[in-house]
């Protein structure tokens, strides 16, 4: 029984983004989308909404042809992180609380 989700399959088509993509990998390498975009997308495939019944591990986005393993979701956005990590450095540089910049330190545990 699938479940119901009216409301993320509406955000989905006003987006319409994501019917176009059949892996996760594919939406890491659009270059006609932003990270923060790319990132949104991953992370509602990746949603416990799309979690197909009595398989904990796959998702399932509506509008896509078939359920994809949470794991590869996961890989997709570690690997859209690693690469927008240095613009990512660039646009924000990391602060403590305080506002003062962090050690080095405190960059790689980050």
């Amino acid at each position: 029984m699938e479940k119901d989700n009216r409301n993320n399959k509406t955000s989905h088509r006003r987006r319409g983004q994501i019917w176009r993509f059949r892996f996760p990998h594919e939406i890491v390498n659009d270059a006609g989308m932003g990270v923060l975009e790319k990132r949104a997308l991953l992370a509602a495939w990746a949603s416990d909404v799309h979690a197909v019944e009595s398989f904990p591990t796959l998702r399932h986005l509506p509008g896509t042809p078939y359920p994809v393993t949470v794991s590869s979701i996961l890989e997709a956005l570690g690997q859209l992180d690693r690469a927008s990590r240095p613009l990512m450095q660039a646009v924000k540089p990391w602060r403590d609380g305080a506002g003062r910049e962090a050690d080095a330190s405190f960059k790689d545990a980050a």
